[in-house]
């Protein structure tokens, strides 16, 4: 059997399933032993197995023929072939370190959306046809639809999916595939596309890496040692999109529609105020038959918690979150600098509150530090002046170094946190450009909803078992947070007619609050009115009763007295009729 060339020998078929005695000669015509595998462990097994098979093995390049012996000299061979491999994967790496660490591209090709430049390779310019389908997505997600079912709508539009887009382009890794479908979508791939930075004009290299050149599956590199580079080119998604797209994928994982119909706008917005959970959306019809469309607690739902229903009507939030935005924008927009001055005053100090406990955490972190330097070297000399064992040295110096280290991280992180001071002046200038995106505020559209409103709180109801109570609801919108403008009410005159139905509302709800807790201590049987007569009028009143059944009675006999008299009659004179005929 002769080997040419192609994958490592032992996993070649013809090897792998080699069993019994063949007796027959492997011939490496034009290489050497490096040929069958640059893994010293392996080639070794395998030249173990071929030698236990009977098989002869020769190759010409090394001047190795098995059948005159064995070679003492074969194994060094395979470690040397493996140096040689482990040598430049570790060179080829190091390029491509300095490439990527350099603001270069390291792809073989330009994402989907993207193409490279003619003029320089290292450097993407949007390409038309395919960002319009991204932009699209986006706005899609921002309008309540899910990855699956914009892939659905993405496929029966007939557009091309990216790998076949891009092999259309001789780019791509599937630009040699058969497609048995190029418009076939899959919701995996609409989330590939929403969680790209690059969209945003953010250059990210290694995002995977191998731990060895003798893998040959790649992995996923931790965020933090990804190597990102700002505004490498332009954007196709401005970072509010993206953000806000990214936002809704991770409150509200279910997009689908269900036997209700579509998933309601205001899904992953709501969470609970006491526990911090969601609140799921119950749709149906109540035993009455009335239509119902709530929002529920999840963890009171799931019995995860000892948290209560905090339910609340779909439609009276979105009335609440309408006029809350018509209220805020309206001012915004008519006292720019005086609502620039209010945020800024408002995180100034709250920042401030959270950078001096910062400081202080850093200033402790650090002495900490110091002081774990001190007590290394004190106990390296007393190592030295023979004060403590070899052993206890060592036991002492690995949990000191590992405080150490975990205090470095801590310490880069708080003071990254410092330096990262965030300004509130950016704040109410983006929600004075997100207001301006928007001139009508007459129907709270998902796209409207998803772009103001960060969360929504939910609190208790004030009181439970009644139709009418009071309940609170925070809404937090996006950059500046919990805000209520300071917009004077008019005072208006009150309507008499309102007053009295109030009133009249609250004489109600009291006596079915004591009605209900009667017939709790009842045993929850009903209640029969209380009598509120004196024993005179009971008296009167029953002797009244008495007469007047008498007075029935007495008209009751008369009449079946007149009755019976009048059906004798008529059969007396049926009777004599009868006679006169025969």
């Amino acid at each position: 059997m002769w080997y040419k060339s192609g994958k490592r020998l032992y996993q070649t078929p013809a090897i792998l399933d080699i069993t019994g005695d063949f007796g027959f000669s492997l011939i490496i015509p034009y290489g050497d032993t490096s040929r069958l595998g640059r893994d010293h462990l392996r080639v070794g097994l395998l030249i173990e197995t071929l030698r236990q098979k009977g098989v002869r093995l020769i190759a010409i390049g090394d001047n190795v023929d098995t059948a005159r012996g064995e070679d003492d000299f074969l194994p060094f061979r395979s470690i040397m072939n493996e140096w040689h491999a482990r040598d430049t994967s570790r060179k080829v790496k190091a390029i491509y370190r300095a490439k990527g660490t350099n603001g270069k591209h390291t792809s073989s090709h330009a994402l989907y959306g993207y193409v490279k430049s003619p003029d320089d390779k290292n450097q993407w310019i949007i390409d038309p046809a395919a960002a319009d389908v991204v932009r699209r997505v986006f706005q899609m997600t921002l309008e309540g639809c899910g990855p699956y079912q914009i892939a659905s709508i993405l496929q029966a539009e007939r557009i091309p999916c990216p790998s076949y887009y891009l092999a259309q382009k001789g780019m791509g890794n599937s630009k040699n595939k058969d497609f048995d479908d190029p418009h076939r979508w899959w919701g995996t791939t609409v989330q590939y596309i929403l969680g790209r930075t690059e969209y945003m004009g953010f250059m990210v290299n290694f995002k995977t890496h191998k731990s060895s050149f003798k893998d040959k599956h790649r992995k996923p590199t931790p965020a933090d040692q990804q190597v990102v580079f700002e505004g490498k080119h332009e954007a196709i998604i401005d970072p509010e999109t993206w953000q806000t797209a990214n936002r809704i994928r991770e409150n509200a994982k279910r997009r689908r529609p269900d036997s209700h119909g579509e998933p309601h706008p205001l899904t992953g917005l709501l969470w609970c105020a006491d526990c911090n959970a969601k609140l799921y959306n119950v749709r149906g019809t109540t035993t009455q038959g009335n239509a119902m469309d709530k929002y529920v607690c999840s963890s009171y739902t799931k019995h995860t918690t000892e948290c209560t229903p905090h339910g609340v009507q779909a439609d009276a939030v979105k009335e609440l979150v309408l006029e809350a935005l018509r209220k805020v924008c309206t001012y915004a927009k008519e006292n720019e600098a005086e609502f620039t001055r209010q945020i800024n005053e408002t995180f100034a100090a709250q920042q401030a509150g959270n950078v001096k406990a910062q400081r202080k955490k850093l200033a402790a972190s650090e002495k900490r530090r110091a002081e774990l330097d001190r007590l290394i070297q004190r106990i390296y000399e007393d190592n030295v002046a023979g004060r403590i064992t070899d052993k206890r040295f060592e036991v002492l110096s690995v949990e000191y170094e590992y405080e150490q280290s975990g205090l470095e991280q801590e310490i880069a992180e708080l003071q990254a946190g410092i330096d990262n001071f965030d300004d509130s002046a950016a704040r109410a200038a983006n929600f004075l450009e997100l207001t301006r995106r928007y001139r009508d505020f007459a129907e709270l559209t998902a796209p409207m909803l998803h772009e103001f409103v960060r969360k929504i709180v939910v609190h208790e109801r004030a009181e439970k078992n009644v139709r009418y109570t009071t309940q609170v609801v925070d809404i937090h919108l996006s950059f500046i947070g919990r805000y209520a403008p300071p917009i004077a009410e008019a005072v208006i005159a009150p309507d008499p007619a309102a007053i009295a139905e109030q009133a009249e509302r609250e004489k109600r709800r009291v006596w079915h609050r004591e009605y209900q807790r009667k017939r709790r201590a009842n045993g929850g049987k009903p209640l029969k009115p209380k009598d509120s007569r004196t024993p005179e009028q009971i008296a009167a009143d029953e002797a009244e009763k008495a007469e007047k059944w008498k007075a029935y009675n007495r008209e009751y006999q008369r009449e079946y007295q007149r009755r019976k008299a009048q059906e004798k009659r008529e059969a007396k004179a049926a009777e004599a009729a009868m006679a006169v005929a025969v």
